[in-house]
This record gives structure tokens, sequence and C-alpha cells, in this order.
């Protein structure tokens, strides 16, 4: 994602714009509708720049962005499982032990384990 992340910015300035946009406010509520009326696009047009550009959806973009926050947070620090899941704006608890290892490879838990156990 991260050489993804830097190309996107050239491509348009919408992109570029909502790309900071959601790095800034990752841990808050986004919508695309919200993103694409502060950077002065259509959500649809928005909506094709993230999928021509980045090749997800923008909700893709930001779900990926948040668990690799969390996998940071997990590995890198002392926060509880329910803190590192707000403060990656995933407040509901289920819905972050569920999309962890789908996007992480490993439950919250076995991700901290395997911090630990490296340490």
């Amino acid at each position: 994602m991260e050489d993804r992340q830097a190309d996107a910015p050239s491509a348009h300035p919408a992109l570029a714009a909502a790309i900071a946009l959601i790095e800034e406010r990752l841990a808050e509520r986004l919508t695309v509708p919200e993103i694409a009326r502060a950077v002065g696009v259509s959500h649809n047009h928005l909506t094709r720049l993230f999928r021509a550009t980045i090749g997800e959806t923008v909700v893709g973009y930001i779900r990926a962005r948040r668990m690799e926050r969390a996998g940071h947070f997990l590995r890198a620090t002392t926060l509880s499982i329910p803190a590192v899941a707000a403060a990656v704006g995933i407040p509901d608890l289920q819905a972050f032990n569920k999309t962890c290892p789908r996007e992480l490879g490993a439950a919250p838990r076995a991700i901290r384990a395997a911090r630990s156990a490296a340490q």
C-alpha cells in the first residue's frame, strides 16, 4: 500500500487531498460523501479516482490504513486492545476483532503475543 500511496498524490489533486484528509482524521468517523465534499468532487468521482489510481474503494483504503495503524499499535505500544481499536477509528470491539484476522492475518491478541515473544 505504501507504494500506491506515494504515487497517488501525483495522479489528481482531489485524490491527494482525500488521502491527506483520511490520514489526518483516520480515528474519526469518515464517510465517502464527507470526504468528497471536503475535497470538492462528487462521491462517484472520488470513488473512480481511488479505483483507478489505488486499485480499491475509498472505504477499502480507509479500512486498510486503519488496520495498518492498528498493527503498529499492537506491536509497538502497550495500549489495551479496546484502546487500539478506538484509536484507529473502530470503536466496535467485535468488528475490530473480526477485521484483524482478515486484514492482518491474526487476532489482536496473537499479534500482541508475537510481539512479546520476539522481545
